[in-house]
């Protein structure tokens, strides 16, 4: 796999969009993440659990149009979405952050 993607950055671009993650821990104090994604996550960390499901839905289906966009959006969605999940956690309780 490594002679197909190249250098590390392009294997882990391919990861984090295969699995739907991002480098980007909200539990750990932010490490990896960039000031895009800590100004996405200000906006979202004190939001209600209805509007994060409202904006997962939203960015889902336009994941699901990825073959009509450029590979930065793409990438942006799934990162955004990464961070949704995070702050909403895997019970759909907010995570203390």
């Amino acid at each position: 796999m490594c002679t197909e993607l190249g250098n590390d950055d392009y294997m882990q671009a391919y990861i984090q969009e295969a699995g739907g993650t991002s480098l980007c821990s909200i539990a750990e104090g932010y490490p990896g993440c960039n000031d895009k994604e800590k100004q996405f996550i200000a906006k979202w960390k004190d939001s209600d659990g209805s509007k994060i499901q409202e904006q997962t839905a939203r960015l889902s289906k336009m994941k699901g149009d990825g073959n009509k966009m450029k590979a930065d959006l793409k990438k942006w969605i799934t990162q955004r979405l990464a961070i949704l999940k995070q702050i909403s956690g895997h019970g759909g309780q907010k995570q203390e952050l």
